[in-house]
């Protein structure tokens, strides 16, 4: 199954490890620390106690943690989360594919990588200076410099990895298969929420669909009318992100929509308001005022850059799928001190959403509320 921009169906413990992954490189190239001298495994982790074998070797515990706390460090996790029964497991297992993987890249993968993780520490580090003394920092995680920058190389290999399995002609492929989600649009739309949260009280005012409908509808009747959009998105949209902007989206890409509000953009009839659409979160009124299709050749850099994200997610899932189930993964690591027992699957689930927000993609606040109101 293709990976849908915002999909929540896919495995949120390889999301974590892709969005890593894939965050290093937007790190940018602005100089190194000479005295940091990555790898692709971590230094003075010589022996220890095995944890989980596997079909191309061992993990032992001294390396495991600093995998864990320099995953908690880089994507400001609280490091506990990562010692919760259930949760560990699953990063264990992640930390296995990042070996198999940054394995696989070639020499001058590892070169490019290591290079990568060198520019990338020196503007971690500038960045982190703001939040007090690196080193206090690092001490509270017990990781050094190294530690740091070899899990950014590990992530860089990765990521060069990854990208090398992907080619031109599958690029186009998914450009071709999937070109609504890759079209940009300029539309007006005006959204009729099932639940509202009042920001001054926090209550939250639910409605029926048969309520949101009529209400969506009285909206549509109004604009065929001559009413303004300004005005309308103003009194009835539930939209935050453009109520108060006549509910413009403008260059906006159709995969970050839910598929009926999506597919409307790509097949309604221009300057023309649409019959109301129904998604997860409302109705949604739209009116389609540009829908830029283009031939593949002609699609932006930054389109591009989305469609090979997307093809990542592909690589990685058919890695995770088809492959890593034959590595036999044994884990053995100890039982958690004071864990209670049945609570594995709510330890589980707060992990989970932990490790969701960590590996947010980094949109900036205003465009993420714009994108959770479109769809």
């Amino acid at each position: 199954m293709r990976y849908n921009f915002t999909s929540k169906k896919r495995n949120k413990w390889t999301m974590l490890v892709l969005t890593v992954v894939l965050s290093i490189g937007l790190l940018s190239a602005c100089g190194k620390d000479e005295k940091v001298n990555p790898a692709l495994t971590f230094e003075g982790t010589e022996g220890g106690e095995v944890v989980a074998t596997y079909k191309e070797g061992t993990v032992t515990d001294a390396e495991f943690n600093k995998f864990k706390s320099a995953l908690a460090f880089t994507q400001g996790m609280d490091p506990s989360i990562l010692d919760m029964e259930g949760y560990r497991e699953y990063i264990l297992e992640q930390y296995i594919v990042y070996k198999v993987l940054a394995g696989r890249a070639t020499e001058e993968q590892r070169t490019a990588a290591q290079e990568e993780a060198l520019a990338s520490w020196t503007q971690y580090e500038e960045a982190m200076k703001s939040s007090g003394n690196i080193d206090d920092q690092l001490k509270t995680f017990n990781l050094t410099r190294n530690d740091v920058a070899s899990f950014m190389m590990m992530g860089s290999a990765v990521s060069k990895y990854i990208d090398a399995q992907i080619t031109d002609e599958m690029m186009k492929q998914e450009y071709e298969d999937n070109v609504a989600d890759y079209t940009l649009y300029d539309v007006r739309q005006i959204i009729v929420n099932l639940s509202v949260q009042n920001a001054e009280t926090g209550e939250t005012k639910t409605r029926t669909e048969e309520e949101a409908l009529a209400r969506a509808q009285e909206v549509k009747e109004k604009l065929e009318a001559g009413g303004s959009w300004d005005e309308l998105a103003k009194e009835y949209s539930d939209d935050a992100s453009t109520k108060e902007t006549g509910g413009v989206y403008t260059d906006y890409m159709g995969g970050r929509w839910y598929e009926p509000v999506k597919e409307a953009a790509y097949t309604q009839e221009l300057n023309k308001v649409g019959d109301p659409i129904l998604s997860p979160v409302g109705y949604h009124i739209l009116q389609v005022e540009g829908r830029d299709v283009l031939e593949y050749e002609a699609v932006d850099q930054a389109t591009k850059d989305m469609i090979r994200y997307v093809l990542s997610n592909t690589v990685m899932d058919n890695f995770m799928n088809n492959e890593l189930p034959e590595f036999e993964i044994n884990i053995t690591l100890p039982p958690v001190e004071n864990a209670d027992e049945g609570d594995t699957g709510a330890s589980d689930e707060a992990a989970g959403e932990e490790a969701g927000d960590a590996a947010a993609e980094d949109d900036a606040a205003a465009d993420a509320n714009s994108e959770e109101a479109a769809q």
